[in-house]
């Protein structure tokens, strides 16, 4: 933990004060958090600004208006911009989720500025979305009710898909996410293969999963693949030609990490030449704004569902996270301290 409770001149009280290490903060939440934890931050002696329209340029302006000590994002991207107008009251970004790669997490460290995350609270959250996928794929559920509401009756169509039960799930990357996944999978008597460089094999067999060498072992054993990793150069296209090239023809592929993983051109050869089907809550060059016009490569294809990169967009989650985020802003306001710094 670091403490930074002296770059804050004139607001503490005398030292002699029994809540002299209290932290008046002005906290600036750019994306939709839950109103609850708003009031009891406030309710703490803190100052909200909500604004989920601030993106971009606008975040800037926002930011650079406001000065506040504490940003809260979600998926809005944080980059050098944003930093250097918060500069030199912003001392903390909370990412309210647990990737961080929207974040210029080293250009805040240079700044001096802790960036934060909240592991693990919207995982149950990505997982039942990918589950979701899972199913909707191997059902044909879009297709069904797209057929319906056409005024088609189509069930010759849609009366051989091939269920779940007993298929092989690969999972890369087994974080608190994928071992969430592993839990549903095996409640549908699917077998659970795992590739995760990080885990020992004895952790992997706790849950119940096989542990596999090598990125390419899942992809030539699993009917179905879920993808679990952070974005990052580390992680850059990762399932590309070679993984396509390895997985089994008309086998699923599940994405509701980060876009940056997956070569989308290469999926979409795969979907041509091999019959691979796909679900995928994240695509390259997704818009900021919540709504407006959007034109992907990924929409004239059937063979992959799309969803509005909603994997965390949950009440649950959303509660969850601002418990977390709530947690911290107040242990920061009480101690000066941050909590889950990964920079």
């Amino acid at each position: 933990m670091s403490s930074f409770r002296h770059s804050f001149p004139g607001h503490f009280p005398p030292e002699n004060n029994s809540f002299s290490s209290f932290i008046m903060a002005k906290i600036l939440i750019v994306d939709q958090f839950s109103q609850e934890a708003q009031e009891q931050i406030r309710a703490a002696g803190h100052t909200v600004v909500y604004d989920t329209a601030a993106k971009g340029a606008k975040l800037t302006e926002k930011i650079a208006a406001e000065k506040p000590a504490v940003l809260v994002v979600r998926s809005t991207k944080v980059e050098a911009a944003q930093l250097d107008a918060g500069l030199p009251e912003l001392r903390m970004v909370i990412r309210a989720g647990s990737g961080v790669d929207t974040i210029d997490v080293a250009g805040a460290k240079t700044r001096g500025i802790k960036v934060c995350n909240c592991p693990g609270k919207n995982a149950v959250a990505v997982a039942e979305l990918a589950f979701g996928l899972m199913m909707a794929i191997d059902r044909r559920i879009v297709e069904n009710v797209v057929q319906f509401r056409a005024g088609q009756w189509n069930k010759e169509a849609f009366t051989e898909c091939r269920g779940l039960k007993g298929r092989t799930l690969g999972l890369v990357g087994c974080g608190n996410i994928g071992k969430e996944i592993a839990k549903r999978a095996i409640a549908f008597d699917m077998h659970v293969i795992v590739y995760d460089p990080f885990l020992q094999p004895a952790q992997i067999e706790a849950i119940g999963a096989r542990a596999v060498p090598a990125i390419l072992d899942v992809a030539a054993n699993a009917d179905v693949i879920s993808i679990h990793v952070p974005g990052g150069a580390a992680t850059k296209k990762i399932v590309g030609e070679a993984f396509f090239a390895a997985m089994r023809p008309g086998s699923y592929l599940i994405n509701t990490s980060r876009s940056s993983v997956v070569d989308e051109a290469a999926l979409i050869n795969a979907v041509h030449t091999k019959g691979i089907w796909a679900g995928v809550d994240v695509m390259d060059n997704e818009p900021q704004v919540k709504k407006g016009p959007f034109q992907h490569p990924f929409a004239a294809e059937e063979h992959i569902m799309v969803t509005h990169h909603i994997g965390a967009s949950t009440r649950q989650a959303e509660e969850a996270i601002g418990e977390e985020a709530l947690r911290m802003v107040l242990h920061f306001g009480q101690t000066g301290e941050m909590l889950n710094p990964v920079n």
